[in-house]
């Protein structure tokens, strides 16, 4: 998308001063312009300075910092983050979407689930409305304490705990009904290892039901797949709908349903950056808030950029056997 004017570049932050609104930042970057080169430089910097050290880059992602050895989440990037999805997510979700993925899942009180990738907890609380009881588990520590805050505070501390978890060393001690994650194995190196674990932890007749990113391989280079890619706070470790659909087969997971459901997705977050833009006409907003929004902002932009150029997303539901 084009303009028929080139709006000013944004001035360095410690200027003190913007030279146009936060609007109309966003809905410039939106159409394709760079107003913010030096925190561009800065990114840039951090990402050199980072390469060539895997060690210390695989701790700091444990120890809740991204790929770039900065913090994933922050008080203020969970305000903005709620701002656009939506009290207790910080994913395009919601209690009408989790409502609707839940349905064919049949929840009552007698079940147990466990949500993988928890974030603040929102789907799990959600799920937990049915009266089953579900363990959210999510790798950021400070996103998992905020998210147990929230069940706490709600009265569901115990029947929606949210904890933190190591995905790619992924153990659970019991047994459950149902396993579900949303727009999170993307970023899984052994995808094959998770789910085998999925798999085990599962009671016989247990329901796997997850949203997540596929890529179409011809178009795994393209320049939209590769922005995207550099941009993300932890890096994708993008499968194919083919390697999708083999891991339920090497784990013995009967797959039931496979939907793209890419329309839909992509509709939520262009729906939501534009809300967003409607609340911030009518609010101010502090210069640490402004960062994060901008930031924020930027990174769902490419990743929808990439969802029109080979990125795929796709809704999974399978069963495990009968014993």
């Amino acid at each position: 998308m084009t303009s028929s004017h080139s709006p000013e570049p944004a001035k360095q932050a410690d200027e003190g001063k913007e030279e146009t609104t936060l609007k109309t930042k966003l809905i410039a970057w939106w159409e394709g312009y760079d107003l913010s080169g030096a925190r561009r430089k800065r990114e840039k910097d951090e990402k050199d300075g980072a390469k060539g050290n895997n060690a210390k880059d695989d701790k700091t992602v444990k120890a809740g910092m991204n790929r770039h050895g900065k913090p994933l989440w922050s008080a203020s990037r969970i305000e903005v983050a709620e701002k656009i999805w939506g009290t207790g997510y910080v994913l395009p979700g919601g209690d009408d979407l989790i409502t609707t993925l839940m349905k064919p899942l049949g929840l009552n009180p007698a079940m147990t689930v466990l949500d993988l990738g928890a974030g603040l907890g929102g789907a799990s609380r959600c799920m937990a409305s049915t009266g089953c009881w579900v363990t959210g588990l999510e790798s950021s520590p400070f996103l998992a304490e905020q998210g147990m805050a929230r069940s706490t505070k709600a009265g569901l501390g115990k029947q929606a705990p949210i904890q933190v978890y190591d995905p790619e060393n992924f153990k659970f001690e019991k047994r459950v009904d149902v396993v579900f994650a949303k727009d999170v194995f993307f970023t899984i190196k052994d995808k094959s290892s998770l789910f085998d674990r999925i798999e085990a932890i599962l009671k016989p007749r247990g329901q796997f039901l997850f949203t997540d990113y596929v890529i179409d391989a011809s178009k795994r280079n393209s320049p939209a797949i590769t922005s995207w890619s550099d941009r993300e706070p932890l890096e994708p470790q993008l499968w194919t709908l083919d390697g999708a659909l083999s891991a339920f087969t090497q784990c013995n997971l009967d797959l039931r349903v496979h939907e793209d459901i890419t329309v839909p997705h992509r509709a939520q977050i262009l729906a939501a950056i534009k809300a967003l833009t409607e609340h911030l006409e009518k609010h101010s907003l502090d210069k640490d808030t402004k960062i994060n929004v901008i930031d924020e902002v930027e990174t769902w932009a490419q990743r929808v950029a990439a969802l029109g150029a080979g990125l795929k997303c796709y809704r999974f539901y399978a069963l495990k056997p009968a014993e």
